[in-house]
């Protein structure tokens, strides 16, 4: 007697053959998935305990987000219309403003969105750039993960200089701000990888991340080439420090790179932070050299759509031919980002195609990888996630097809590509467990999530002074340009407070 069969659905197995198999089953036990076949031999050969009918749905691997950040489903669209503003308010949020709980309650309502859209892995950067200052953040954000029963990447390091740094913790209403060097951040990194790496029956991994490879450049835009002057000392320093903290605990190195980092970064011979071992977001306007760089040093690259993708472009294409693995994820979910991978591959499919004038750009199936086994590669995870294969973690969702936007049921791989959406995933099975039945979540109470999270949101934004950012602009109405009234004047928002 086996754990669970799952039958009559389209196997869409991302194996090595890409193979899918209508009116197909997976056999599930202990955790892997035992058999992939016919449902006709599937029940032939098992009896299971619990035993799903699939039938018109596909079945997919669970599906995984390489990089977005813990902390941000508390903020969606706060400061969305100050975007010059947003990364400085939010930091400063995140260092001073929210609680120990805070982490616990984001990271049930993160992984209940990522739940609910299908992703059975996913990649949480603490804050807006790491908050590494003491272990309790990530372990809490971990625990949530857990309860619900997706599986996580946690990331946390240092932020970039100057050093030393304030960062507040919170004893009831009371604020204690600490001053915090460049060693304690490193040491409170290593705390969380000791504790979390591999934990949980390695549904958790911890990763060390430096906020960017190179400390000493712009770290959210490229960098133009008169303007790299070399490696700093603390660069140098930094690199040296994570290589060692990664060797140490036997992890990998998950960070940010723009265009010039990855020249910089080639030049430090011992300790460039690329290699097979490393993964890069963003990779915005990096340069064909640096492409080739990527490329050739093994390194693992993923992207999220964005309006950053006009203006300086990831060049996902160029990459995949080198012969680098490139994944597609959210960076969600604020300021204006969802978990909907579906619609993440779409968008930038569209925003390639445009870039390149070319529409055969990035084909239905190379899309389907990037968010499933290529996207289990550049986490180092794919020896047990990523495609339904014998032997492999049963990480498994059902994609319900048969509704009126992706019927007639054919051409599986084009209708989920381009007209599927996190709503449709109607089962998820993580690591054999059944955790959501035709959308009803099983592991957690979904409204008690929903109402932790909004109190303490609501919490979050008065106690850092939010409210101002989430003011609207009578020009949001009526014109084709938003313009934004000066925060601190006596616009509609701040008449309707007082």
């Amino acid at each position: 007697m086996i754990d669970l069969l799952l039958v009559h659905g389209v196997i869409i197995t991302m194996d090595e053959h890409r193979r899918i198999i209508e009116d197909g089953g997976i056999a599930i036990h202990k955790g892997k998935i035992l058999d992939v076949g016919t449902t006709q031999e599937l029940l032939s050969n098992y009896e299971a305990n619990d035993t799903i009918d699939c039938k018109n749905h596909c079945l997919l691997p669970g599906l995984i987000d390489t990089h977005g950040h813990g902390g941000h489903s508390m903020f969606k669209t706060v400061a969305m219309d100050y975007p010059g503003s947003w990364m400085p308010v939010m930091t400063e949020t995140y260092k001073h403003f929210v609680t120990d709980d805070f982490w616990y309650y984001e990271g049930k309502l993160s992984a209940l969105e990522r739940l609910k859209s299908g992703v059975t892995t996913g990649v949480s950067v603490l804050g807006s750039t790491p908050r590494s200052d003491d272990p309790i953040f990530a372990i809490n954000h971990a625990k949530a993960y857990s309860e619900v029963g997706v599986r996580e990447v946690v990331c946390t390091g240092p932020c970039n200089p100057p050093w030393p740094q304030k960062f507040s913790r919170w004893k009831g209403d009371k604020r204690i701000e600490k001053e915090v060097t460049y060693q304690e951040a490193l040491n409170g990194t290593e705390a969380v990888i000791e504790a979390l790496h591999h934990s949980y029956e390695d549904h958790i991994r911890a990763f060390i991340t430096p906020f960017v490879i190179v400390t000493s450049i712009n770290p959210s835009h490229p960098t133009p080439p008169d303007q790299l002057f070399g490696l700093t000392d603390h660069d140098f320093l930094q690199a040296k420090k994570i290589r060692e903290i990664a060797k140490k605990y036997n992890t990998r190195i998950h960070s940010d790179a723009f265009g010039g980092m990855v020249h910089l970064a080639i030049q430090d011979r011992d300790n460039a932070l690329l290699g097979p071992d490393v993964h890069l977001q963003h990779c915005r306007g990096i340069s064909f050299d640096e492409a080739r760089i990527l490329a050739e040093t093994g390194t693992n690259v993923s992207a999220s759509p964005s309006f950053g993708q006009i203006p300086a472009r990831t060049p996902i294409p160029e990459l995949i031919e080198l012969g680098a693995t490139v994944a597609v994820s959210t960076d969600g979910t604020a300021p204006a980002t969802s978990f909907d991978m579906f619609q993440a591959i779409r968008k930038m499919q569209v925003i390639n195609q445009a870039a390149l004038r070319d529409f055969f750009t990035l084909s239905p199936g190379k899309l389907l990888e990037m968010i499933t086994i290529d996207a289990a590669k550049c986490l180092g995870w794919d020896d047990e996630l990523g495609s339904l294969e014998i032997g492999k973690r049963a990480d498994v969702i059902a994609v319900d097809m048969y509704q009126p936007h992706l019927v007639p049921n054919y051409m599986y791989i084009h209708r989920l590509v381009h007209q599927a959406v996190a709503h449709d995933v109607n089962h998820v099975i993580v690591n054999g467990k059944v955790l959501m039945r035709d959308r009803s979540v099983e592991t957690v109470d979904e409204n008690q999530i929903l109402e932790e999270a909004n109190e303490e949101a609501f919490r979050t934004v008065t106690q850092a002074g939010l409210e101002k950012y989430m003011n609207t602009s009578d020009a949001m109405w009526g014109k084709a340009r938003l313009y934004v009234d000066p925060i601190n004047d006596n616009s509609k928002g701040n008449d309707e407070e007082e």
